[in-house]
């Protein structure tokens, strides 16, 4: 017996009062299915086991109208037992028809016959179904049991019939409760608890059970073993094997034999149980009296009483939402008896009836999208505000299931719009998903020029997402045709035109036109006032942004026209995304990274607000090139690491965001030290078919970079030439884009070609110079540095160094640094090139470009240097000296104090502390405390430093 200790106590105390001659009663009570009539078995058997006469009886609903059902019951059996039959030829005795009185005399004297041979267990299963002649008796004979070595056993279920059934006679000793009252002791029986559930689980698949699915079932059921049985029958019927039932796969179950089961319980006396309860199972837990009343089709009142009357027999429950069932179980079993058509209309009645009377939105919608077609204006309002509601907290799944729902529910003139928006869901999940969604979407879109326009721009930036920019160009050239040919509004034939030159000029078909006027301050104005449109204005702004760039003389007027673009509004993240990103990298080549990092940083946590894996892979795409243009190669590696772990999965091709992190990832892999995995990444990622078209080039700068720096000069050097060969092709020779020239140029001098080198080297520079980007030049600066006349590399070098600091391309610099102070040795300036060689170190330490940092180590040692860590930055770079100096200034001590706290001089304190606060990075004392106060205080007073640190504290 499961969780039924204190239960077969109580059994084995009152068989021991019996045997002693003490009568004893007890009632076992509890809902359908608790295993009330197991116990009574189980005491029979044990009652027989020690020498006890047993009599049972069992009521059912059907025979409550049969006066003495069960006192016949029990008198039959009595007759069967030794010693009774003396008793029953005395005059009155029970085969008499005499009153009911004087039969349950005659039976309390079989009773008291039956006991001089052996103590007696009389049993009686359900008492709420017996009839009220044999209640009477039953409480005739609690009240005799006194010095009778008899135990009176009765189970009384919660399943009790309704007032109607019951009769007017049925009080006090005629009803159940009354009985009940009479009883010596009563035990309300629980559901299992998770050790018995644990077992059985274990029994039914043959192993372990898991704890989830333990607590999944037990929820399921509440413990109820007739439900857990129940439960465990229906995985069976499923052909559920052991190792695919999860807690999941419970929750949805709903064996239809507990239904009919309750139903034959309850059904008494009332034929619309069933359908009261079918409405509860759509409606819980927010069930109602009038809520009921609507889908039955019966009086509110009736519905009332009904729902009172199953509350009470502990099938259903009432909470603070209103009233559903009791065990989960039960729920999902009457829902899985309703034919699909029957649970459609009670979700439909059920969603017109919280309509009108005002429930709350998500009630509504909840049946909305379980229910057949309302053909009301008022639902499809209800299903979009849903899906919006949806969207702003990032739930996709529900908000496609919302609009996808409200298709149902639009007419013409509503479905362009909603399809259009499904298609932005699908966009979020993955752009190939997308074009299939969206080419539906304007096939299905009949006439209506601006809503088809919309849809088609929609198709076109998925299609470009996937790396297929021809076909989102063919997409746009043609609506762009129609466009005119139908005489649209002049505003969204501009609109269309300028994204029409967007992608040319991705797709290297097309050249940005020269402006007529030189660009000024009222250019942005003169956009303003033709386009009133958001969306046009932006995208005019965004190809004047691009062309600019990828013209590579107007700097100013692509930063501005970017600032412009990225200013104007978008009702959702996925609103033209690809163009906004694009134009944070116009903002980032053009030297603006910072700013180009705010704009990365807030489209990604839009998008990751409103769930869009796609627009957040691309964001963090874009964040990838932008950390690493400035040095931050955690930040690099982290972004571009989530791009292709929480992005879409790339299909038979790469798409745009995996492609563009994949170059970005394997450079930052290099420079932080993993070559193995870097050359994983760049190297041996499949087919360069695989790759979009517009991000090849950029893969083969990095992979031709990466050769290089492996000693595979001539395979690297061809890569970069197929960059810069697909780059000219395409019309895009901005060294702000690729600096390719100067890599190739490089290679070209590691195998002797001078000239191929100084030749590349004077274009990439007249071009950077031409496009004033502080990065791309220093960049070109530092090749025509390195290949330049001796006499003149040491400014030169001076001068990239200069243009990087002020670009904060902070890797770069520690290049730089490291080739002038690698050039300074060379001219035997030992000292001056020790300290570019120690800054480009601590440059290169901050950037963790573990691969430079060693480069530069050996360096230092070469000049002279002694690298006493393994950092120059940062609290584990302080010297002993410096260590005490800043713990002493942190609590408070001037340096006249510290100075005669640590036997040095004034001067030594203050050289200690501005080392300090450039190794901290910080301006001044307020800010040492912050930084020192995970650090060891010095004791009030200081011992006398051991020579050798003295000598360090006054060098």
């Amino acid at each position: 017996m499961l969780s039924r200790d204190s239960e077969m106590t109580a059994l084995d105390g009152a068989l021991a009062a019996a045997e002693a001659g003490m009568g004893a009663s007890l009632l076992l009570e509890g809902g359908i299915g608790t295993g009330k009539s197991h116990l009574v078995r189980a005491a029979l058997r044990t009652a027989r086991s020690r020498g006890f006469g047993t009599v049972s009886a069992r009521a059912r609903p059907g025979e409550r109208s049969r006066d003495h059902g069960v006192l016949h019951q029990i008198r039959d059996q009595l007759l069967c037992l030794p010693g009774t039959a003396a008793a029953q030829q005395e005059p009155g005795g029970p085969g008499g028809p005499g009153r009911g009185d004087a039969q349950a005399a005659a039976v309390h004297r079989l009773i008291t016959a039956a006991t001089a041979a052996a103590p007696l267990l009389v049993a009686i299963d359900d008492l709420q179904w017996t009839d009220g002649p044999s209640l009477r008796w039953l409480g005739y004979l609690t009240a005799r049991l006194e010095g009778l070595p008899v135990f009176l056993l009765a189970t009384l279920g919660t399943d009790r019939p309704g007032p109607a059934s019951e009769g007017a006679g049925a009080q006090g000793a005629e009803s159940p409760a009354g009985v009940a009252s009479f009883f010596h002791r009563r035990a309300v029986l629980q559901g299992l608890n998770a050790d018995s559930v644990a077992y059985l689980l274990s029994s039914f698949t043959g192993e372990l059970a898991d704890p989830a699915l333990v607590e999944a079932c037990r929820t399921a059921t509440r413990g109820n073993p007739l439900l857990l049985q129940a439960l465990l029958r229906e995985l069976r019927r499923t052909g559920l094997v052991p190792g695919a039932v999860s807690a999941h796969r419970v929750a949805g179950l709903g064996p239809v034999e507990v239904a009919e089961t309750l139903l034959t319980r309850l059904g008494d006396g009332c034929s619309e149980v069933g359908a009261v309860l079918d409405a509860v199972s759509i409606t819980a837990p927010g069930a109602s009296g009038p809520l009921v009343s609507r889908l039955v089709g019966i009086g509110a009142g009736e519905a009332a009483d009904l729902l009172h009357r199953l509350v009470q027999q502990g099938v259903l429950t009432e909470g603070e939402e209103g009233i559903g069932f009791a065990q989960p179980l039960v729920m999902a079993s009457f829902r899985a008896r309703m034919p699909p058509s029957e649970r459609a209309r009670l979700h439909a009645e059920a969603a017109r009836a919280l309509y009108a009377s005002s429930a709350p939105r998500e009630r509504i919608t909840a049946h909305l999208l379980s229910a057949a077609p309302l053909g009301e204006r008022w639902a499809l309002r209800l299903l979009v505000d849903a899906a919006d509601a949806a969207l702003a907290g990032g739930a996709l799944t529900e908000a496609r299931v919302c609009l996808e729902r409200g298709l149902a529910e639009c007419g013409p003139e509503e479905e362009p719009e909603l399809l259009r928006r499904l298609g932005h869901i699908e966009l979020a999940d993955g752009p190939e998903p997308a074009v299939a969604r969206l080419r539906r979407t304007v096939g299905l879109i009949q006439g209506g020029t601006e809503h088809r326009a919309m849809a088609l721009l929609d198709l076109a930036q998925a299609a470009a997402m996937t790396g297929d920019v021809p076909e989102a160009l063919r997409i746009v050239e043609q609506e762009s045709a129609e466009l005119e040919r139908s005489g649209a509004p002049k505003e969204l034939r501009a609109g269309f035109r300028a994204v029409r030159g967007l992608l040319q000029m991705l797709d290297g078909r097309g050249a940005r036109p020269k402006p007529a006027c030189p660009p000024s301050p009222s250019f942005p104005a003169q956009l303003s006032e033709v386009a009133r449109c958001p969306w046009v204005r932006r995208a005019e702004a965004a190809a004047q942004a691009m062309g600019a760039q990828w013209s590579g003389t107007q700097r100013a007027e692509a930063v501005q026209q970017a600032r412009l673009a990225l200013g104007e509004p978008a009702a959702t993240v996925n609103d033209h995304a690809l163009m906004r990103l694009g134009l944070v990298l116009v903002l980032a080549r053009s030297g603006a990274v910072e700013e180009a990092l705010e704009h990365g940083a807030a489209l990604l946590a839009a998008a990751t607000e409103e769930g869009s894996r796609t627009v957040a892979a691309l964001a963090r795409a874009v964040l990838a090139e932008c950390a690493f243009r400035t040095g931050r190669l955690t930040a690099c590696l982290e972004a571009a690491q989530g791009v292709l772990e929480e992005g879409p999965e790339p299909a038979e091709r790469e798409w745009l965001g995996s492609a563009m992190a994949r170059g970005w990832l394997g450079s930052a892999l290099y420079e932080s030290g993993d070559l193995d995995q870097a050359q994983r990444v760049l190297l041996e990622a499949g087919p360069e078919s695989a790759v979009p078209g517009v991000t090849l080039p950029g893969l083969l700068f990095h992979r031709g970079r990466l050769q290089v720096a492996l000693g595979r000069v001539g395979p690297g050097l061809a890569d970069l030439e197929e960059c810069g060969r697909l780059l000219l092709h395409r019309g895009w020779t901005n060294p702000a884009l690729w600096p390719w020239r100067s890599e190739a140029a490089l290679a070209h001098a590691r195998l002797g070609d001078e000239e191929a080198a100084r030749r590349l080297v004077r274009e990439e520079l007249a071009l950077a110079r031409g496009f004033g980007a502080p990065h791309a030049v220093g960049i070109a600066l530092r090749a025509a540095a390195l290949l330049g006349p001796g006499e003149e590399r040491a400014a030169v070098l001076a001068e990239s160094a200069q243009l990087l600091r002020e670009a904060g391309a902070a890797l770069d610099e520690a290049r730089v640094l490291r080739d002038l102070g690698r050039e300074l040795m060379r001219t035997r300036k030992a000292r001056q090139a020790r300290e570019h060689l120690r800054a480009a170190a601590a440059l290169a330490e901050k950037c963790e470009a573990h691969v430079l940092v060693q480069e530069l180590r050996q360096d230092m040692i070469e000049a002279g240097a002694r690298p006493r860590r393994d950092t120059e930055i940062g609290p584990a770079s302080l010297t002993p000296a410096e260590r005490r100096t800043a713990l002493l200034a942190a609590e408070g001590l001037t340096n006249r104090e510290i100075a005669g706290r640590l036997y040095v001089t004034r001067r030594t304190v203050e050289m200690h502390l501005s080392r300090v606060y450039r190794k901290l990075s910080i301006s001044d004392r307020r800010a040492l405390s912050l930084v020192t106060d995970d650090e060891e205080r010095p004791a009030a007073a200081c011992p006398p430093l051991p020579e050798h640190e003295a000598a360090e504290s006054c060098a």
